[in-house]
């Protein structure tokens, strides 16, 4: 696992949803520290977005990329978007 600062934006109506801070990632996974909203902590796995992320023009270590989960709600299916940025830390 390689140690990261990210920084994950939610597309559409909640614009405002964004989480930034220290993580690491796998081969494959996106792997951050979250507390809930009850305030108790819990581990959050962004599985298979690495390989959407593409180096960043003019950077060494910096990625970015789209990555699509899927929700089910009341069961519906709900597509979900978020924007990725990475960059590796020493």
């Amino acid at each position: 696992m390689k140690k990261v600062v990210y920084s994950i934006k939610k597309a559409g109506r909640n614009e405002d949803f964004q989480l930034k801070g220290i993580g690491y990632i796998t081969d494959e996974d996106l792997i951050i520290a979250c507390i809930s909203k009850t305030n108790k902590p819990f581990i959050r796995v962004f599985e298979d977005c690495i390989k959407n992320c593409h180096l960043v023009i003019g950077k060494t270590d910096e990625y970015k990329g789209t990555f699509y989960e899927i929700h089910e709600i009341e069961q519906r299916e709900y597509e979900v978007e978020y924007y990725i940025w990475y960059k590796l830390a020493d």
